[in-house]
């Protein structure tokens, strides 16, 4: 009996801090959407984990990179493409010490200079440091 109410117990308590956490990766993820709209590589750069930020761009992996070098890997990306419009998909945490957490953005691009959008997945792989959510990978998939 004495386990049952401590497993409620420690059950109610935890429900408040995963909540939480939760909506602190949401807003992490709009975050990092409006940043992506915008093309704003030093931006995306600068919320990489201290680890460094991988990625995997056009089927090519690099990294992982520290903020300068992914912010110029980002910047070809976006001077390539202009966006036409983008929308966050799911954000999943999965656990882990440190926690870490997975999230895809739509985004519907073309190429700069053209009429005809393409979409694409950006898959986004976060890490919770002590200063919040930060991006350890982006992939971005046809």
């Amino acid at each position: 009996m004495r386990v049952l109410l401590l497993a409620l117990v420690i059950a109610i308590g935890a429900a408040p801090t995963a909540l939480a956490q939760e909506s602190e990766l949401e807003q992490t993820l709009e975050r990092l959407a409006a940043l992506w709209a915008r093309g704003d590589a030093s931006a995306l750069a600068g919320l990489s984990a201290r680890a460094g930020l991988a990625l995997v761009l056009d089927g090519s992996p690099v990294g992982p990179l520290a903020p300068r070098q992914a912010a110029a890997v980002l910047r070809r990306i976006f001077d390539e493409r202009e966006t036409v419009g983008l929308k966050t998909g799911f954000a999943k945490i999965v656990g882990g010490a440190p926690r870490r957490a997975f999230a895809e953005l739509n985004w519907l691009a073309r190429a700069r200079g053209t009429t005809i959008p393409e979409r694409a997945t950006v898959f986004l792989a976060l890490v919770q440091e002590a200063d919040g959510w930060r991006i350890t990978q982006i992939r971005l998939l046809p």
